[in-house]
């Protein structure tokens, strides 16, 4: 009689629980300088942020979006990565230009990175033969800069080399009319993507893309460098309407967890979910979000949260 008033008063398992749960794998993940205890705790926050929480038809999929995180030893804090509920309903992770930069920093090879987009009145001169400087870019920030043309990311190694890509809007745009997110939205069966709130966000996402496979492997046990540049290719399968806050900004005082954390109540994840972080729960491929300017994301690549390592 004991136990079975002790079943039915025990507490159901929470989504933030069973992230708890998964400490001791993500740490089998995670480089050496980030702990799994601060993923956790971050990830946990970057949950209680996430906007259309309460449209998540499976919860194991943040397991594996955690994963997938941890692996790339990136952070959701909405700066390096983020959390992102797409539109088939699925907890979505999705690595930021400036976690994609500090893995290849991380490398100890690379001196500088640029990745800009060329607008018409911008001064740029490219000579792809001059092996020296074959960008050039200059930018009067007092003038109105006009349309963006182009975009290009440059890499300048320590020991002096230098690799870079061009790519003009049209490059881009035949990358993008791919997408079979945009697809949807021009069908006007979803609200929004990437592409039409953030253009330039996701242009130089692909540019930088491609730069990635020219720049040295990141300095630890995997090649979590490329293994996230190569999630890019993710990026073009979006959000019902919006995507998440940043997990770092402090929350309003009246945020609630409503309908969404009810959701995600009496889940037990899968048994996959549990597993090594490079095993999926689900087998289809990972489709991710990105954000528009109002959810808070930060692009400032110098300006580093105080919790950062």
């Amino acid at each position: 009689m004991s136990q079975a008033l002790q079943t039915q008063t025990a507490k159901p398992p929470t989504l933030r629980s069973e992230l708890a749960k998964m400490q001791g794998e993500f740490a089998k993940a995670l480089p050496g300088h980030i702990t799994a205890e601060r993923f956790v705790r971050t990830a946990q926050t970057a949950v209680a942020l996430t906007r259309n929480i309460e449209k998540v038809r499976n919860p194991a999929s943040l397991l594996a979006a955690c994963s997938k995180a941890a692996a790339d030893g990136l952070i959701l804090d909405g700066r390096e990565a983020a959390l992102v509920v797409d539109y088939q309903g699925d907890v979505q992770y999705r690595p930021m230009m400036r976690g994609l930069l500090k893995l290849a920093y991380n490398s100890g090879m690379v001196k500088s990175i640029v990745v800009e987009p060329v607008h018409d009145a911008d001064l740029f001169d490219y000579q792809p033969t001059r092996s020296d400087e074959p960008i050039i870019h200059k930018i009067d920030l007092k003038a109105d800069r006009g349309d963006w043309y182009a975009v290009y990311a440059k890499a300048e190694f320590k020991d002096g080399g230098i690799v870079f890509e061009v790519m003009t809007k049209a490059d881009v745009f035949r990358i993008r009319d791919r997408s079979d997110a945009y697809k949807t939205f021009k069908a006007n069966k979803i609200k929004s993507t990437p592409w039409s709130t953030d253009e330039l966000e996701m242009s130089r996402k692909t540019v930088f893309r491609r730069l990635s496979k020219y720049l040295p492997a990141s300095a630890d046990r995997d090649d979590r460098l490329h293994q996230a540049a190569e999630r890019i290719d993710e990026d073009y399968t979006f959000d019902i309407d919006a995507a998440p806050a940043s997990a770092d900004a402090a929350p309003a005082a009246t945020k609630k967890r409503g309908a969404g954390a009810a959701l995600l109540k009496n889940v037990t994840p899968k048994d996959e979910a549990r597993g090594r972080p490079d095993r999926q729960p689900d087998p289809e491929p990972v489709q991710d979000n990105d954000y528009d300017p109002e959810t808070g994301e930060v692009y400032d690549d110098e300006q580093q949260p105080e919790d950062d390592i």
